[in-house]
């Protein structure tokens, strides 16, 4: 987070271990170049693409083996709140009118849909985090890797930075907002014991914080070790949750 925006990265996990860097690595080293180009920069697409390909070039990454990062954004000034998502992390926009404007990208989900369905199928049946359902990741994964980045599937970043033009942005007045939220896909209301949307759970970060949100989060999962009643790919995501109070 710096003067005028905020990242949110999530470096994609890969259930096999084949990649030859750390994911989290690679989220690391985007948030870094995106955080010397957001402030004052030119568009949010532009920055993002630019700093992909930096990334690429220096750690001399390749396809097959590099990490990939969701990457949401959101930057602000005394006019206008831009946010930005690339794949499936969250960012909400908050109004004084008490109205929440979420913004996220949906391809990855609608790409996988019918994949994603056959694992949550064994969730919901009781069959819990088995080999069963360590085989599924594997199995959805290698579908991922090959609908990534490419024409009638979805995007993210990793080492094609064209990816970056296929996020979705918004652009919002700056009056009448209050807050933002910015999210990782593992962080979900739903789940919260008292949050039901994302300004309650904005709400219980601010009176609370963050971190006490995503504690509350963890602990309900825990009290469902076999994710039948939030059906989910892992017992527990990585979550991180950015508060920005804008009123």
């Amino acid at each position: 987070m710096g003067e005028g925006f905020t990242v949110v990265l999530d470096g994609a996990t890969s259930v096999a271990g084949d990649r030859s860097h750390d994911p989290g690595w690679f989220a690391g080293r985007l948030g870094e170049v995106l955080a010397r180009a957001l402030p004052g920069g030119p568009s949010i697409p532009d920055v993002v693409a630019a700093a992909i390909e930096e990334v690429r070039d220096v750690e001399r990454l390749v396809p097959e083996t590099s990490p990939t990062s969701t990457v949401a954004i959101a930057r602000w000034s005394a006019d206008i709140v831009e946010t930005y998502v690339l794949c499936d992390s969250i960012v909400a926009v908050l109004h004084e009118d008490g109205s929440e404007m979420v913004h996220t990208d949906d391809d990855l989900g609608d790409v996988l849909g019918e994949k994603r369905l056959e694992y949550r199928s064994r969730l919901a049946a009781g069959h819990g985090y088995d080999e069963g359902h360590r085989a599924l990741l594997i199995e959805l994964q290698r579908e991922q890797a090959r609908l990534r980045n490419v024409p009638g599937g979805y995007y993210v970043a990793g080492t094609d930075p064209a990816a970056a033009y296929h996020g979705v942005q918004s652009t919002t007045d700056r009056t009448g907002v209050s807050g933002l939220l910015l999210a990782t896909d593992g962080v979900d209301p739903a789940r919260h014991p008292r949050a039901r949307s994302w300004r309650d759970l904005y709400a219980e970060a601010l009176e609370h914080g963050p971190d006490r949100v995503l504690r509350d989060l963890h602990v309900a999962e825990a009290a469902d070790p076999d994710g039948r009643r939030w059906v989910r790919s892992k017992r527990h995501d990585d979550k991180t949750l950015v508060v920005v109070r804008l009123a």
